[in-house]
Parts: structure tokens; sequence; C-alpha cells
């Protein structure tokens, strides 16, 4: 026989190591004491930000240039990305600095349409060299064979 012997373990021998519940043979606490009133914290306020806040950081990050720059800006202010993202729609739009004049709200017209026909055409360059591209494929086959 194995001088070792294998001791069996009580239930609830083990509860110090974790939480005890009380309801454990060996518990030194029979449900004794009352259980803690529960406190419910108050949600935190929304933050909001000023549009002269708002342009500061947009411009410091509009000037940074370094690797992380942008990552270090955003984690000393406690912001996220998203934010930024934001900010500059809100700038397009002309809601966080002084209102477009009716000067550049149709310059920025004729830039998009331009824009939107600049594209249509390099769309049909793409076009036109894809199918240049499949004929001289088609035309090195048959010179081939």
């Amino acid at each position: 026989m194995d001088k070792t012997k294998k001791r069996l373990i009580e239930f609830g021998e083990l509860e110090g190591v974790r939480r005890t519940t009380g309801n454990s043979p060996n518990s030194t606490q029979q449900n004794s004491v009352a259980a803690p009133e529960i406190e419910v914290s108050i949600k935190k306020q929304r933050r909001r930000f000023s549009k002269e806040y708002k342009l500061t950081i947009l411009k410091e990050i509009d000037d940074s240039i370094k690797p992380g720059a942008i990552g270090a800006i955003l984690r000393r202010e406690g912001l996220y990305y998203s934010n930024i993202v934001k900010w500059r729609e809100q700038l397009e739009l002309g809601k966080l600095g002084k209102k477009l004049n009716e000067k550049d709200r149709k310059k920025i017209m004729e830039l998009s349409k331009e824009n939107r026909k600049l594209q249509r055409e390099l769309n049909r360059s793409k076009l036109i060299i894809d199918v240049q591209k499949k004929i001289l494929q088609i035309l090195e086959l048959e010179d081939h064979s």
C-alpha cells in the first residue's frame, strides 16, 4: 500500500479561495449580514464642445506632420477619431465657421459639377483602355496560331 493517503476535500473547505455564499456547511457566515444597499450611479452628462474648441482641434490636427501626432492629440484631449470626422463634415457644411456666402456656394456647385463631369470622362477612358487591351490580346492570340 502507498504511504501517501489521498484526502477527501470537504464541501466548502475551499471557500476561502472563492467568494463565499454563506450556503455551505463549513461557512462561518450564515446569512447573518444583510445585503448591502445597491447604489445606482448617476449617468455622466454628455460632453459638449464649443465651435472654437472644435476649430482649434481641427487646425491642430491639420497642422500635425509627425507620425502618430493625431493619435497623441486624440488621447490628450480624450476624443475619438469619429469626433474629428463629424467635425470636418460640420466644417464643410459651414456649421462651424461663418456661413458660406452666395459667391462661394456657386463656386462650390460649379466645381462639384465639373468634378462629376471629369469622373464620367475618366470612367469612359478606363473602359476604352480595357477594351483596347482585350483587342490586343485577341490579335496576339491570332498571330501565334
